[in-house]
């Protein structure tokens, strides 16, 4: 693959926001039981608030069908800067709600186009590779975060942190402005379900179940149940980080070569050992393994995606993976409510075997997944590795 002036800017727009996300990821936990005195319960109601933008993209679709997919992204990401910056200000759990639904609004139309925008920069054949290295981009900008975390956390609180990470995330999205257009960045007026897809939407409504669940409570519970702090978090963080920043080109790799299906099996093989390892196991170091487990294995979302490409005329791509992304949150309201509420009434160990759920389900519907539909075709002979 070769890496274009357009890539890099994407690249560095990735490891924009994933260095805004490894700062929010190792502090908010902390942050909203020491300083705001959030329990388990209010955990899932802020992530239903969250995550509604999301269920609702697709009105975004519709009203930004005009805009060219670099502006939207670009201030999609401007956007975001401004919710996390309002982190750093609130002062309850109201203030914070409104300030994370403006995050989410940006966060989530950025995840709309991001795909379009890296997917439309891709070699034929090599769309699993450039995802995967992008990923594996985001896992640096994780990791350098996390560091510089860990290091200020013994001279700055929570709040400046917040800040810092949303200044980052801007100069991300003023990148993505200088992005070049090309013809494969379009966007298909309309909204796209069609029956022939149906497969990709269940597995996209399971994902964000799942997902919705372990983001949601995994880490708050060894901040809560297991008092776990800000700095140890950050840890746990980075050693993921380094673990991520290897496995998902390798999984990138993987999916060009052998398909979704086989990869895909794996991680959700994979899934069910973590979710049950937090539903019966008591011991946070223990836990904390898992936690590693479960991201390096956390490519599913870039399976489901390169699978639709695949099986997707050309105009539905762009439309259907916003609807993807939509699909994935129409649990997102109620599973976290749910997911709090479980918690509240037997033990934060419920949400996991809950979860579980969720992924065995994937698990059997990944079965389904046609060979045909996605066998690799041979790699372009001019293209360089």
């Amino acid at each position: 693959m070769k890496w274009t002036r357009s890539l890099f800017l994407v690249a560095f727009a990735v490891f924009a926001l994933s260095f805004n996300q490894g700062v929010t990821t190792s502090i908010s936990n902390n942050y909203y039981k020491e300083t705001l005195g959030l329990v388990g319960a209010q955990m899932g109601y802020l992530t239903a608030a969250r995550e509604f933008i999301g269920f609702i993209l697709v009105a975004v679709v519709a009203v930004t069908i005009r805009i060219p997919v670099t502006r939207l992204a670009g201030v999609s990401l401007l956007i975001a800067a401004v919710g996390y910056w309002g982190y750093g200000i609130v002062d309850g759990f109201g203030q914070l709600v409104l300030t994370a639904m403006v995050a989410s609004l940006g966060f989530h139309t950025w995840m709309q186009v991001y795909y379009v925008l890296a997917l439309s920069l891709a070699e034929k054949g090599y769309e699993g590779r450039v995802l995967g290295r992008l990923t594996s981009v985001g896992a640096i900008g994780t990791l350098v975060s996390m560091g510089l975390t860990w290091l200020l956390l013994g001279f700055l609180s929570y709040r400046p942190l917040f800040m810092l990470s949303a200044v980052v995330v801007a100069l991300g999205g003023f990148a993505i402005l200088a992005v070049r257009e090309n013809a494969q960045m379009a966007r298909q007026k309309g909204f796209v379900l069609k029956r022939r897809y149906w497969l990709y939407y269940v597995l996209n409504f399971l994902e964000g179940s799942r997902f919705q669940i372990f983001t949601t409570f995994a880490l708050f519970a060894l901040v809560e149940s297991y008092h776990v702090d800000a700095r140890t978090i950050t840890l746990l963080l980075i050693v993921n980080g380094v673990a991520n920043w290897f496995a998902a080109p390798i999984f990138g790799s993987l999916i060009d070569k052998r398909g979704e299906r086989p990869v895909l099996t794996a991680i959700y093989v994979a899934h069910i050992f973590v979710f049950l390892g937090f539903g019966l196991v008591h011991n946070e170091y223990f836990l904390m393994g898992m936690y590693v487990l479960y991201n390096t294995f956390s490519m599913a979302g870039v399976g489901l995606n390169t699978y639709l490409k695949k099986i997707a005329e050309p105009t539905d791509v762009a439309p259907s993976l916003a609807m993807g992304v939509s699909t994935s949150h129409i649990a997102s309201v109620a599973i976290p409510i749910t997911g709090g509420l479980l918690w509240q009434a037997f033990g934060y160990e419920l949400p996991f075997l809950f979860g579980t759920l969720f992924v065995i389900l994937s698990l059997i519907f990944t079965q389904l997944l046609k060979a045909s539909a996605f066998a690799p075709e041979p790699a372009p002979k001019v293209a360089s590795l």
